[in-house]
């Protein structure tokens, strides 16, 4: 119950703190307090943002084997470059069969693909799972050290259709065909919690060979990667390519901030002792990502951490057969990932049980997490409405404090009078008494959200840079409604950001549970990493047929 009741609280502050005086001078001050928070944020992520698209073309140019070898020259006791073997999950289920052709490809076009173990792990309840996986093993199979596939059964006790309990069945499996009967060292493997829709740039796992061996505690490391909703970015309906683009962009900046607490997200790596330590992925937990880590936090204690491997890792968005079809599957997978917040009572329940995990540590993963998941629904409503609503409120004698109303900044930009669009006189007027002013006086509080426009252009084009060139069959006009769509941000960010996550944190307070459903993932094309003028680009290689097979349930 506590993620929905905090989300509301936070949310709908704006509507009634402004009606008393002692709450509106406390909203006020917070209100203050925040948005000094959200200009530091704004420009730290701007910039952390820059340095990490830097670190991708510095490490896009990296010779992992030779940059290993000179590393490996002062440290008498370090391991031979090809000790390591990579193991790689994709878990899956009613996966189109070319779709899943591309990943494997992609991990089959790595530098050092024959340190690479491969394990499909198909559900065993999908029709045709078995041929469908013999069919890519034969494909792809001499392309890497191992390539297996395992089968999860339907309906074990406690086991929650989804990735966590497929990906826990296929490592159990590997584990006794690999360590156990294959009597191999578990200490040289990593494993890679991978998408089925995943592609790998080439070198993605030469870097991680080298920040294994060379990592100062191999044993407690999570390595993630720079993901990017790119493969079909273009195909998607452009009100979504903002927070499917932001999403990456966000990524990237919490990767690189030094004061942000790391989660693993998507698509990551960590070392199979650890993971065999912990007994693996929670069967009965949806969001697998986060809870894992923190699984391994109280478990192992404050070691545990993750780190940047920074070469791009591309996803694809959701894309359906219809563009209104889109539009609410990307809701819905909107709504699985806000799931997440299932982890907030875990985490702080964790807290009062014994673990190595030191308290400070284990209040700042907890906090970090409820902030993440509180904010995801109340911050569209702080940001949106926390300076206008208050403001209408206090023209109308709601008692908020002089010292916030005032409004003693005088800029260029637009001012709306959206209130005057009832009023047809209005429609042909400049200034306070029409739609439209060319100049704005705001308060304390609305001079720092506008401080906040310049990294924001700088995050729409830096955005821009991530993507593949623009296709032929998206026309300029097109492309400029793209652009025409971020002054609708607003709009957008409500339905496809904080109303899922809403959902999802009202299904968790009334007791209902969630239904994984596989997102559909249609594309048209099969994109291939590459580096050209600096910047992270996709290329299209060969023309897939768009999936418009309807992914079913997984429950």
């Amino acid at each position: 119950m506590v993620p929905f009741v905090l989300s509301v609280i936070l949310g709908t502050v704006v509507f009634w703190a402004p009606l008393n005086s002692t709450t509106a001078l406390i909203y006020a001050t917070s209100m203050t307090i925040f948005f000094v928070y959200w200009v530091v944020r704004s420009y730290s992520v701007a910039v952390a943002v820059a340095i990490g698209l830097w670190r991708i073309r510095q490490w896009e140019r990296i010779d992992w084997p030779m940059k290993y070898a000179g590393w490996q020259a002062t440290h008498a006791d370090a391991e031979a470059w090809s000790w390591p073997r990579h193991m790689v999950i994709i878990p899956n289920y009613k996966e189109d069969e070319e779709g899943l052709a591309r990943t494997i490809g992609s991990l089959a076009a790595q530098a050092n693909a024959k340190q690479v173990v491969l394990v499909m792990a198909m559900e065993g309840r999908e029709s045709g799972a078995d041929a469908k996986a013999a069919r890519l093993v034969d494909r792809f199979g001499g392309h890497f050290a191992a390539m297996f596939s395992t089968f999860h059964p339907y309906g074990l006790p406690g086991d929650t259709p989804g990735k966590g309990s497929n990906e826990a069945w296929a490592a159990r499996e590997a584990f006794s065909r690999l360590i156990e009967d294959g009597r191999d060292d578990i200490r040289r493997y990593t494993v890679t919690s991978c998408d089925a829709d995943a592609f790998f740039h080439p070198h993605h796992f030469e870097a991680l060979n080298y920040l294994f061996l060379s990592a100062d505690d191999r044993y407690r490391t999570f390595w993630q990667p720079t993901i990017f909703n790119t493969n079909n970015v273009w195909d998607v309906p452009a009100p979504l390519r903002i927070p499917d683009g932001l999403s990456g962009i966000n990524r990237t900046a919490n990767i690189v901030l030094p004061v942000s607490v790391k989660f693993p997200t998507s698509c990551y790596s960590l070392s199979w002792s650890m993971l065999h330590s912990v007994d693996y992925w929670d069967e009965e937990v949806i969001p697998e990502d986060w809870h894992l880590f923190l699984k391994c936090s109280f478990a192992l204690g404050d070691r545990v951490h993750v780190e940047g491997l920074y070469l791009p890792l591309g996803n694809d968005c959701v894309l359906t057969d219809g563009y209104m079809k889109t539009l609410k599957a990307h809701y819905e997978q909107a709504k699985r990932h806000a799931w997440g917040a299932s982890d907030i009572p875990y985490a702080w329940r964790a807290l009062g049980a014994k673990s190595p995990l030191s308290k400070w540590r284990g209040m700042l993963l907890a906090s970090a997490l409820g902030k993440t998941h509180v904010l995801w629904v109340a911050q569209w409503y702080l940001v949106t409405l926390g300076i206008v609503l208050p403001s209408k409120l206090a023209a109308n004698g709601a008692p908020m404090p002089r010292w916030w109303t005032h409004k003693a900044f005088h800029i260029p930009g637009p001012g709306w009078h959206l209130e005057n669009i009832a009023n047809p006189d209005a429609w042909t007027q400049i200034g306070k008494n029409g739609i439209f002013e060319p100049s704005i006086w705001l308060n304390l509080d609305g001079l720092l959200v506008a401080i906040c426009i310049l990294p924001l252009f700088l995050l729409i084009y830096m955005e821009g840079t991530t993507r593949p060139p623009r296709p032929s069959y998206i026309t300029r006009r097109q492309l400029a409604f793209q652009y025409a769509m971020w002054p609708a941000m607003a709009i957008i960010t409500f339905f496809w950001a904080s109303l899922p996550a809403l959902h999802a944190q009202w299904l968790l307070f009334s007791g209902r549970g969630l239904i994984y459903h596989v997102a559909e993932k249609g594309r048209r094309a099969v994109p291939e990493v590459s580096a050209a003028n600096g910047a992270l680009v996709l290329q299209p290689m060969v023309n897939a047929a768009t999936s418009s097979d309807a992914r079913q349930d997984l429950a």
